[in-house]
């Protein structure tokens, strides 16, 4: 995979009132995972901003969209929602593998989806640093297969099993 794109959603920090932690954290998993071009978006929790920002990336052909917070209880917390209306199809065992064996009991709490948009795979991610860390850790070797599948078959242009 040759590139990455993270969008971190988080009111407080899109106006700078503490630090974006998941980010730079997240970045540098990436690249040490050998992903060169990990390019990131920090924005409010915002729902039509999120969806214009993950349909442009879809049409733009990006092979992986991580988003990063706004999966929780709260009011403002609509990235699952905002997500699915941009999915064409969801893969709901990458989320499952990740509230399962996440080490945190709060990990069943993430309503957090995965799926497909074009070539592009999607996962919402937790805005907890620590907690995103260890959900891509666990996804990442599902990610890499679902990528690599779409990658396959818009370049040969059918289904590779």
């Amino acid at each position: 995979m040759e590139r990455v794109h993270l969008i971190t959603l988080s009111d407080r920090a899109s106006r700078g009132e503490y630090r974006d932690e998941s980010t730079p954290l997240l970045t540098a998993w990436l690249r040490g995972q050998g992903i060169a071009s990990v390019t990131a978006t920090l924005m409010p929790d915002d729902p039509a901003t999120l969806e214009a920002d993950l349909r442009r990336l879809v049409a733009e052909g990006a092979p992986l969209v991580l988003t990063c917070g706004g999966t929780g209880f709260g009011s403002r917390d609509t990235t699952p929602e905002v997500t699915r209306r941009v999915l064409e199809r969801e893969a709901p065992g990458i989320c499952e593998l990740i509230r399962a064996k996440g080490g945190h009991p709060l990990a069943f709490a993430s309503r957090a989806v995965c799926g497909i948009a074009g070539g592009t795979v999607i996962l919402n991610l937790s805005g907890r640093p620590a907690a995103a860390l260890e959900q891509i850790q666990l996804a990442w070797p599902l990610l890499l297969h679902g990528v690599s599948v779409l990658r396959k078959e818009g370049a040969a242009g059918g289904p590779c099993t």
